[in-house]
């Protein structure tokens, strides 16, 4: 009876608190209260994390467990994450707790003075998102959230939620490989071996060309763990739906060289998860991406007639499988060679394509061409000219300027007061005098 009663009481002081309102002074005085009554009240707290009807309730719950510096706290902290069926919001809300409690010897690798704001980090991830998030929903929270924190708190917040091996958690992974912190991938390539997925041996062999030795051995030696963990039967083996193409879409603007691209896949619920991607095939490259998820097949033809209302001066069509993967895949390597970084989103993306096989479309042009006057590699930009397209020739703005002088008549002229002739469709530019009519040989 006397339980009972304990209980009721407790329930009812969180019940007239707010989480989100709650100073540190005031939680530290609520927890001291609950302490009081006895390790009936405390486990009050422990029962609360298991009910998900009332987010406020347990959000108090992970805040007043972290300001029992109270052994017996801990100890039962330990004993549920020794459950084999614990729920998984319970595991991370308890590894928040124990990550940042005082008297933890498990949390010594949490910087000291950890900040409130990093406990909030952690508890966004309290909510049974696994389980209602997608992958990419769960990388752009991280990317939004906590790309620009410093990489000793993001190492802080992968070490716990790491420990659930969670398939959902290679987006994030991916994300870090491209932000590129040399002591986070060291962490990454050391216990990658532990998830099943796929995705994550393909990551495992990115980072077995990464240019610190660390990294690499780890991922070699990660890369031998998980090809073991692969191979043991179990019935979610895969972890993540299978993806398969669904429409590709382009619209072109052939002046000024760049291509929108939409990817759509779609997933075994029928629902459908795009990227839209913009391609600069001068220069740029991969110039900026965005996707969604979650999207009918009716949403998704509604966003197509909006977009072709959006982009009427262009020209738009359907387009192949293969040439989508050609498009993106010789945009990509015109990144890698102008050394232009790919945006970061690209990465909670890429997914979506980059391991598909495919035969290059032979009609998709060639991207990084060189100016065809100057012969120099073209360059674009914000405060850039763009350049000039005659037929199949591109000129760079530079030489797009420059006075021409005719042999035959003498006058001068530039590029943009040529006349520009040829024979068929296919045929070389002609460039004529304006003056004369004559040819001119344009030098390089």
């Amino acid at each position: 009876m006397r339980s009972s009663r304990v209980r009721e009481r407790v329930l009812q002081l969180l019940a007239s608190h707010q989480a989100e309102n709650l100073s540190v002074e005031e939680a530290r005085t609520l927890a001291g209260r609950i302490l009081r009554r006895g390790p009936e009240a405390v486990r009050v707290l422990f029962d609360c994390l298991f009910d998900e009807s009332d987010p406020n309730t347990h959000r108090l719950a992970v805040l007043l467990l972290t300001e029992m510096n109270e052994p017996a706290v801990l100890e039962r902290i330990h004993e549920l994450l020794h459950r084999p069926q614990l729920p998984e919001k319970v595991r991370v809300a308890l590894l928040a707790v124990e990550a940042l409690h005082e008297g933890s010897a498990d949390a010594t690798h949490v910087p000291p003075g950890l900040s409130d704001l990093s406990l909030d980090s952690l508890l966004q991830f309290t909510e049974n998102f696994w389980e209602t998030m997608e992958l990419e929903e769960i990388t752009m929270m991280w990317r939004e959230n906590f790309s620009a924190e410093p990489p000793d708190d993001r190492l802080c917040l992968l070490e716990a939620l790491m420990k659930s091996a969670h398939p959902k958690m290679l987006g994030v992974v991916r994300l870090e490989m491209a932000l590129n912190d040399v002591k986070i991938l060291q962490f990454l390539a050391e216990h990658l071996g532990q998830f099943r997925d796929p995705m994550a041996g393909r990551l495992l062999h990115k980072m077995l060309d990464h240019p610190d030795l660390v990294v690499r051995t780890l991922a070699d030696q990660s890369l031998a763990r998980w090809r073991k963990q692969a191979e043991l039967p179990h019935p979610d083996a895969s972890g993540l739906p299978a993806l398969r193409f669904y429409r590709a879409h382009m619209a072109t603007d052939d002046w000024s060289g760049q291509y929108s691209l939409i990817y759509a896949v779609k997933s075994p619920d029928e629902r459908i998860r795009f990227v839209v991607v913009l391609l600069d095939r001068w220069d740029r490259g991969i110039i900026d991406c965005w996707g969604c998820v979650r999207y009918s097949i009716e949403e998704f033809e509604r966003l197509l007639v909006t977009m072709s209302r959006d982009f009427s001066n262009l020209r738009q069509r359907r387009i192949a499988k293969r040439t989508a993967l050609t498009l993106l895949r010789k945009a990509e390597a015109l990144n890698l060679e102008r050394k232009h970084p790919l945006p970061l989103e690209f990465a909670i993306w890429a997914h979506l394509f980059e391991d598909e096989r495919f035969q290059e479309d032979p009609a998709i042009p060639e991207f990084g061409v060189d100016c065809g006057i100057c012969q120099k590699p073209l360059r674009t930009g914000p405060r850039l000219s763009p350049p000039w397209v005659f037929g199949k020739m591109v000129v760079c703005h530079h030489c797009s300027g420059r006075v021409l002088r005719c042999p035959t008549c003498g006058g001068s002229t530039t590029l943009a007061e040529c006349l520009l002739t040829r024979e068929d469709s296919h045929g070389p530019i002609d460039l004529r005098c304006p003056h004369c009519f004559e040819s001119l040989q344009m030098s390089r």
